[in-house]
């Protein structure tokens, strides 16, 4: 059995963050952000894959890694992939209205 100090950077990284194994699948680690599952598919000797899955399940996104790929890397879209989406151009939020207008020189 492998240590966990002789896991590559990936997995300890990966168990670190809360990531489980599927309960069908165990190649699957699965992370559920509560938007959103992300799946990362560590087959040996096969691309790693990243998968971001809606509540239902359907497909948000997917990117494939090439073998060879450096952890900090796969890492890094990982860590995109938990984070906060950012906010959506073009909608501003709106101050809240006094009721007075101000004028150019910005007095009342």
């Amino acid at each position: 059995m492998t240590s966990s100090s002789q896991l590559p950077d990936l997995d300890r990284y990966l168990a670190r963050r809360g990531f489980r194994p599927h309960a069908s699948h165990s190649t699957w680690l699965d992370r559920d952000t509560g938007q959103h599952i992300i799946r990362v598919v560590r087959e040996p000797d096969e691309p790693t894959g990243l998968t971001c899955l809606a509540p239902s399940r359907a497909c948000l996104y997917q990117a494939a890694f090439s073998l060879g790929t450096p952890d900090a890397v796969i890492i890094a879209a990982v860590e995109a992939a938990l984070s906060p989406p950012p906010p959506q151009a073009g909608r501003r939020r709106a101050r809240p209205s006094t009721g007075q207008r101000r004028t150019r020189e910005g007095k009342r």
